[in-house]
């Protein structure tokens, strides 16, 4: 039985309703007259259309064109901004299909606010768009109950069919390109179809067209909550080829495909073996597992790893694993222990789940790689697997670690097929993945300066200089699918570990980010999909160095990565190799997959403390335990001193400019560093609540956290933050991709309780983003509430078309530091109280 913390988290009291509080809607988005729309060139192209329909050319004449408007075809609306009610416009014309949006970045050139709508209209459809556009031109207006087709025609900005250019996006088309240059006999590509309500015929389509090419489908996935629709396929060059150079005739220009990819790969950093250890840990783990680990085939009966994990082998991947079992056997070591440089005070109780999904080779240069399946594919079996029937392997888990970023799908404002699958598996099973950013080890390049320059600067201006190259390659080193999933916890790499490297450190190489409280200089950045605050947070992931490599006038910082551990890193079991001494090797591991494990362990840690303190927390739903546990995890975050460093060096300079600073610091840090400390124990100083619930649509909750008589009438530094967690359905065949929208409202006593927004945070625009909110209020004005008083904190969900309640679950932190009996005066007064262990 786990002994519950020595200052337990505390309950909240039940809330109580309260209506929901209004705000703006959409931001206002530029819109056109129908004069002014006759110009652009969604209107030259319409009123071309209607002449074509009116003269009554024949529909195979307009599908024989890729680049005209044709039934039956993927078309794209570019609009000026978002529409409210675009799904029921899309619903009140027969035969249209809305198949999703897309993020499109902001370019001053064009309205900021534009975003891509997907749509495949039948040929009745084309009339009925045509007429309505028609009396939109004619007087500016639409027939009753089409208000929403009025919206949507002021705001078109463009109207094309999904081309070759959609179907090959430039960074897909970059690494086909390079995998061409040393081509087999057939290349492997993921070809994602256009998702319909009924795809046998779109796949039929697509099969046909793939053997035509002299292609062949390995194997296929069809998930209907995730809008995916996808064959694994191997194509012959000259296939690949004519895909490179988006042919209209080849594949690039099927009707049925909406998007040809690489396909996935496993990104492994390596570790550096240091060793053997002084013994493993004493005693298995007991119980039903928790926590999963979905990686590579691990080397569980390692001494540190026997005992602890559940193994589940359902691609029978077990017998392919016939090289050394690196990645699995490292993370499964971090989720279980931490880094082993500095263990985990609070051991697991628990084993940990560990599901198989990739394998060594006896190739020792090839990393770890998937089998012949689709990732996603893969993800919704093993989940199946693990939580229906009575066969279920795990059904209790409700943590899966996924430190698994793909570096041929660097997110760029399309979601992943995966982490659809992600978003659509978190929701409907209840289960919190924590995924790792994904790591960039392409070189940043630095303009106007010598190597000998470089080494020449202090510490702190190298930091700068790095800051400066890598802010220059923003695009270019975005989260890793499926690291841009919405109700994920994305973690980030921080730049620090427990090792000291006992030598000097060679020259020429450098950690730039050195005690700068900054991710490693490979983490990926954000932000995610809708503009989401990614990665969420910062784990420790190890130092990783930098090897400054001249280039006449310039010079590269090239993130070390055969030997990226050699100097620091974190701790972890690893597999022995032929000159390790006994089996109980250890090794150092840097990246965000380490990071991402060690993010893991905390929130198993968690669960296993709550259990500990709150005999009956076991009984409550799965859904609310996982989102407790993904708000405990962001409760903690903090942004820290390497904010001042981002926001002198990225800008832009002026008090004006906050929400863009905020903005590039939340790129680099999300919500901030993360401390496992405060996820699992209060302090004397420190109460932190919390509670989970469910909340129907268009409707607010009032919660009243006992404000402690040792925070009123003192004017001493104090404060409250406050984190909202919960998983939203996805919606990819909508405009609101995340259909469940919650949020904090900002409180009305802020003034009583003598604190206001803390500076040092996302802006509350961007903290709404996701499905998680996190807010910080402090200030040093005396309070005037009542010792016995209270301070109400609301939370709503915003009015949407579902039709059951969501589960969410709410952290509060109330502290004054050095004020001792800031927990006692919270805890004396609510109403369900935690165990203690036996003296305390």
């Amino acid at each position: 039985m786990a002994i519950p913390p020595q200052l337990p988290l505390l309950r909240l009291n039940a809330p109580s309703a309260v209506p929901r509080r209004t705000s703006g809607g959409f931001p206002r988005s530029r819109k056109f007259t129908p004069d002014e729309q006759a110009d652009t060139a969604a209107g030259q192209k319409l009123t071309h259309l209607a002449e074509l329909l009116d003269d009554d050319t024949p529909i195979l004449q307009l599908q024989a064109d890729p680049a005209a408007l044709a039934p039956e075809r993927l078309l794209v609306f570019e609009l000026t901004g978002g529409i409210p009610q675009f799904s029921r416009a899309v619903s009140l014309i027969p035969g249209l299909e809305f198949l999703g949006a897309e993020d499109v970045d902001d370019d001053e050139d064009v309205d900021p606010n534009a975003v891509l709508y997907l749509m495949v209209p039948s040929e009745g459809a084309f009339r009925n768009i045509v007429t309505l556009w028609r009396g939109w031109r004619a007087n500016g207006t639409v027939p009753p109950n089409y208000s929403a087709w009025k919206a949507m025609l002021s705001q078109l900005r463009d109207i094309r069919p999904w081309g070759p250019q959609d179907r090959v996006t430039p960074e897909d088309r970059a690494i086909l390109a390079s995998e061409l240059l040393n081509p087999g006999p057939a290349m492997r590509v993921e070809v994602e179809l256009v998702f319909r309500r009924s795809g046998q015929a779109t796949e039929l389509l697509a099969r046909q067209q793939i053997a035509a090419a002299g292609g062949a489908v390995i194997s296929r996935s069809r998930i209907e909550g995730a809008g995916y629709h996808a064959l694994l396929t191997d194509l012959p060059p000259a296939a690949l080829a004519a895909v490179v150079a988006q042919n209209p005739a080849g594949l690039a220009g099927s009707e049925a495909i909406l998007q040809i990819r690489p396909q996935s790969i496993f990104q492994l950093l390596p570790a550096e073996e240091v060793g053997s250890g002084d013994g493993p840990p004493a005693g298995p783990l007991e119980g039903d597992p928790i926590a999963a680990i979905f990686d590579a085939v691990p080397l569980s009966q390692h001494p540190r790893l026997a005992g602890k994990l559940s193994m589940d082998d359902p691609f029978d991947l077990e017998p392919l694993a016939v090289g050394a079992r690196k990645h699995g056997t490292a993370m499964a070591s971090a989720v279980v222990h931490g880094d082993l440089n500095a263990a985990w005070a609070r051991a697991l109780e628990r084993p940990v789940h560990f599901v198989n999904m990739l394998y060594a080779t006896a190739d020792p240069d090839r990393p770890e790689q998937f089998p012949d399946l689709l990732p996603g594919d893969m993800f919704e079996r093993a989940i199946i697997r693990m939580r229906e029937g009575e066969a279920a392997t795990a059904r209790h888990v409700i943590i899966v670690n996924a430190s698994l970023g793909d570096p041929n799908k660097s997110f760029a404002g399309r979601l992943s097929g995966w982490a659809r699958v992600v978003d659509y598996l978190s929701a409907k099973y209840g289960i919190l993945f924590v995924i790792s950013a994904g790591n960039h080890m392409a070189p940043l390049r630095t303009e106007n300066m010598t190597a000998g320059a470089f080494e020449a600067l202090d510490a702190g201006e190298k930091g700068r200089q790095a800051l400066r190259a890598s802010s220059a390659e923003l695009t270019t080193r975005r989260v890793l699918a499926p690291a841009e999933a919405m109700n994920a916890i994305t973690v980030g790499s921080l730049n620090v570990d427990n090792f000291d490297y006992p030598h000097p450190i060679p020259a020429g190489y450098f950690d730039v980010w050195a005690d700068a409280s900054m991710c490693c200089v490979s983490s990926a950045l954000g932000p995610g999909h809708n503009g989401a605050i990614k990665p969420d947070i910062l784990a420790p992931g190890g130092r990783h160095f930098v090897r400054v490599m001249p280039q006449g006038d310039h010079h590269d910082l090239s993130p070390l990565t055969t030997n990226a551990a050699a100097f620091a890193g974190i701790g972890v079991a690893y597999p022995p190799s032929q000159t390790s001494v006994g089996p109980n090797v250890v090794a150092r591991s840097v990246g965000t997959s380490v990071a991402a494990a060690m993010a893991t362990g905390v929130a198993a840690r968690a669960h296993e403390a709550l259990e500990a303190a709150y005999p009956d927390f076991g009984a409550i739903p799965a859904v609310r335990r996982a989102a407790l546990l993904k708000a405990l995890l962001v409760h903690s975050a903090r942004w820290s001193d390497a904010r001042d460093m981002l926001v002198e060096v990225l800008g832009p300079v002026g008090g004006q400019f906050s929400y863009r600073q905020k903005d590039n610091v939340r790129r680099y840090l999300g919500h901030g560093l993360f401390d496992p400390e405060r996820i699992i124990n209060c302090a004397d100083d420190r109460a932190t609540l919390w509670a989970v619930g469910s909340i129907d649509a268009d409707r607010g909750l009032r919660f009243r956290i006992p404000w402690p008589a040792t925070m009123s009438g003192k004017a001493q530094p104090h404060g409250l933050t406050a984190t909202l967690a919960w998983f939203s359905p996805p919606r990819p065949s909508t405009v609101a991709y995340r259909a469940v929208r919650m949020k904090i409202v900002e409180p009305g006593q802020l003034g009583a309780a003598g604190i206001r927004a803390n500076s040092v945070q996302p802006d509350p625009k961007q903290a709404h983003k996701g499905t998680i909110v996190h807010r910080r209020w402090d200030g040093a004005r005396a309070a005037a509430i009542a010792g016995d008083g209270f301070f109400d904190l609301s939370v709503q969900r915003e009015a949407d078309d579902l039709d059951h309640a969501s589960a969410f679950a709410l952290v509060v932190t109330l502290e004054m530091p050095g004020e001792i009996e800031v927990y006692n005066g919270v805890r004396n007064r609510v109403n369900i109280q935690p165990a203690v262990p036996v003296g305390i």
